[in-house]
């Protein structure tokens, strides 16, 4: 059971989603898992989990701005609930001199009540259709936006072995997912784009390679990582937030006016965002003694741009030197 209390907010039990509320104010949680050895290489396993997350501070309290982008807090925000289950393998094989271990999983998980930060005007009795009134109250609160639902598999294979006096050690993994609302109503959901039946910010499609080449004292390494595009974020990154009062007839379109937009710029360039990317990255380090490593790591060495959320441009190629001491 879990028991959250911040000020007056506190929590409000269930012992299901939709059920009605438990008569003392914590929140149950179940887990339950099973691993059976079928064979001596072979595991299956099974298991299902409850979630709750009470709001964070941020979320439920914090009143803030950043330039002219404003956060509004929410005391009314509700925690998350919600569940998860898995059905698995773990297979272990041996080709040659290679010894490795194959898991294969799938996966469903349900959330109820989900946090999520959403664009709107947030005027006190609601906007009023005039812009130059309306604009100093735009800006993202957290709301409850219902039901999510995430689906998927993953699949990963890991071993090691030799090639004459060279040991290779390898990592390949890859994950797909399709998080939606299992609700969606093109007419009433529109906060992402357009007719996406996707959660917002996130990819369907990811992908890790790993290798390692080792050799007396040095060791040398080079791993990859695929991230499918991502398919839906908040509509208001890509129109003006001045949008809802456009008067095209009479001339006012705010939508070709950048200075109207969270981000400028990201609406003429969307598809520079909304892309597929390879991330490589290597690794070569030396061994001296016992107790002294040092390495030369590089990474996204192809110096790929690419941003997981808008405005979050993740780094270019980085040069890293390291020394290591065990003692």
């Amino acid at each position: 059971g879990e028991f959250y209390k911040l000020d007056t907010a506190k929590t409000n039990g269930y012992l299901f989603p939709h059920d009605r509320k438990v008569p003392l104010p914590f929140q149950p949680v179940a887990r339950i898992g099973l691993n059976y050895h079928a064979f001596e290489y072979t595991f299956f396993r099974a298991s299902f989990g409850q979630g709750y997350r009470f709001p964070s501070v941020a979320e439920k309290f914090v009143s803030t701005a950043v330039s002219s982008l404003k956060i509004y807090p929410n005391s009314s925000l509700q925690p998350e609930r919600g569940y998860s289950a898995e059905l698995g393998l773990k297979q272990g094989f041996q080709i040659a001199g290679f010894q490795g271990f194959l898991d294969v999983a799938a996966f469903y998980t349900k959330y109820e009540s989900m946090v999520e930060f959403v664009f709107d005007i947030y005027k006190p009795g609601g906007a009023t259709g005039i812009f130059y009134q309306d604009i100093a109250y735009a800006g993202f609160k957290s709301q409850n936006i219902g039901e999510a639902q995430i689906t998927g598999y993953e699949a990963s294979v890991s071993g090691t072995g030799k090639i004459g006096p060279i040991k290779v050690t390898v990592f390949s993994g890859y994950t797909y997912m399709n998080p939606i609302n299992p609700n969606f109503d093109p007419k009433r959901d529109t906060l992402g784009l357009p007719g996406v039946n996707v959660l917002k910010y996130r990819s369907k499609h990811l992908l890790k390679n790993d290798i390692q080449l080792d050799y007396k004292f040095l060791s040398l390494g080079y791993s990859t990582r695929f991230q499918s595009k991502t398919e839906n974020i908040d509509r208001r990154f890509t129109q003006s937030i001045l949008h809802e009062y456009n008067d095209i007839a009479n001339g006012v379109n705010w939508d070709e006016v950048d200075a109207t937009y969270i981000l400028p710029g990201l609406n003429k360039n969307f598809g520079e965002f909304q892309k597929s990317v390879w991330v490589h990255d290597a690794r070569i380090s030396c061994k001296l003694g016992k107790y002294v490593k040092i390495s030369f790591i590089v990474n996204n060495f192809t110096n790929v741009s690419y941003q997981a959320r808008p405005g979050d441009l993740r780094a270019p190629t980085q040069y890293v030197g390291q020394l290591a001491l065990k003692f």
